[in-house]
């Protein structure tokens, strides 16, 4: 990787104007994989165009599909009917959800590895999990070291066969959805069995409303531990609706929030992506006005910033900015039932607990918890680092718009993980950003 360069957000500058956020990395990488494996082509409207996606399109490519991209937001994707080749060469860019997905999948073809170039973020998370499941199927699968990190090497070795196989979820939901995509690839029935818990159900059912896009359907059990898919079902081509991504939704919310006097319209807001409607429910919660006017968000800068208490699972992607934003409350906020953050592409709770510290806010980590310590201010005037991680990124800047004078945010460029036009939309609103 390249030497990160730091970017300086100023604070208090007002913020107005109309943007349209990007489609999510999970929609659209989903969609990319079901449209390279099906006969025929496929559309994605909606899509993102974050480098974590850029990533999977090329390897879609290396896996042999078709991608042509219509316009900024629609592509078409001619698959290869389940005929993979026999030995390819990966790279996951900095994405879990991609790294896992495309590992599950080349356990079909007779030798795949998968890499990335960021040993320190993506390079340092552990896939035992899902090597361990995939040996179930009969395949070849080894990642360096106990914990599996990449690069990973997979293969069908003499065959894949079905029957039930037994996974853990707590880590990451990341790994049961790589499997749910290779199950079709069997071509005999599949029964996948989470044996502990499962940390995001909603990011699973992500990728079982794509999978029945693609037709291929997946029985869900009732207590959604247990997920059957029987043998013979085939990708087929779909068009495939992209939600708009809360991650990058969150980030502009809480900016905007963040400067009083703003107010600034979220145009073209598609679906519900892993909990939108949760994040701006909590937005609502901690003082935040925003107006739902159809597929638009009107959302107005706060005076006054309240603490919160809030179970995070429903809506993980935004918990980060929410946290930043907690720190200009009059109280303590705290961010519960997080520990999946843990697991990202940095450790989200500890390395950004310690980045909101080092721009002077008061905060606790605890193993599934972000605690924030709201005083009203924050002296900010350091420089801190994003941590390879688009949601620390977007947090920090977050931070930097409210405080007293504002931050230097090194590794800025991480922010194009998901959404490449975040510091530019900032500028267009009108901050101060250099």
């Amino acid at each position: 990787m390249t030497t990160p360069s730091s970017l300086r957000v100023a604070p208090g500058t007002r913020l107005s104007g109309s943007l349209t956020p990007p489609g999510a990395k999970s929609g659209t990488v989903r969609a990319l994989l079901c449209g390279t494996l099906a006969a025929g082509t496929s559309t994605i409207v909606n899509a993102g165009s974050g480098d974590n996606i850029r990533a999977m399109a090329a390897a879609c490519r290396v896996l042999g599909a078709e991608i042509e991209e219509l316009d900024a937001r629609t592509w078409r994707v001619r698959g290869v009917d389940h005929r993979l080749p026999g030995r390819v060469e990966l790279d996951a860019g900095n994405s879990g959800i991609v790294l896992r997905l495309l590992t599950a999948v080349g356990a079909a073809t007779e030798h795949c590895s998968i890499g990335t170039r960021f040993a320190d973020s993506l390079g340092r998370r552990g896939n035992h999990e899902i090597v361990d499941a995939l040996r179930q199927f009969g395949a070849d699968a080894a990642g360096r070291g106990p914990e599996a990190c990449p690069p990973l090497v997979v293969g069908r070795a003499e065959g894949l066969r079905g029957g039930t196989v037994s996974v853990s979820g707590r880590r990451s939901s990341q790994f049961l959805s790589g499997l749910l995509f290779l199950a079709p690839l069997v071509g005999e029935d599949v029964e996948i069995r989470v044996h502990d818990e499962l940390s995001s159900s909603a990011m699973v059912t992500t990728t079982v409303d794509a999978l029945g896009r693609a037709g291929v359907i997946v029985e869900v059990g009732e207590d959604r531990l247990s997920y059957r898919i029987a043998g013979g079902q085939r990708y087929r081509p779909a068009t495939h609706p992209v939600a708009s991504d809360a991650s990058s939704v969150a980030g502009i919310l809480a900016a905007v929030a963040a400067v009083p006097g703003s107010l600034t319209r979220i145009s073209s807001l598609q679906g519900n992506d892993h909990g939108t409607a949760a994040l701006i429910e909590g937005f609502r919660r901690m003082g935040v006005r925003i107006d739902a006017e159809g597929e638009t968000l009107v959302c107005h800068g706060a005076d006054e910033v309240a603490p919160i208490e809030l179970d995070g699972s429903g809506c993980a992607d935004g918990v980060l900015p929410m946290a930043a934003l907690a720190c200009f409350a009059n109280g303590t906020s705290v961010f519960s039932n997080v520990e999946t953050l843990r697991f990202k592409e940095c450790d989200r709770i500890s390395d950004f607990c310690h980045e909101l510290a080092a721009a002077g806010a008061k905060v606790e980590e605890r193993q599934d918890a972000i605690i924030v310590h709201g005083t009203g201010q924050v002296p900010g005037g350091a420089e801190v680092f994003g941590h390879h991680d688009h949601s620390v990124v977007m947090a920090m800047s977050v931070l930097a718009l409210r405080s007293r004078d504002g931050l230097a945010v090194t590794g800025w460029e991480s922010v194009g993980q998901t959404y490449r036009e975040f510091f530019d939309d900032l500028r267009s609103l009108g901050a101060d950003v250099r």
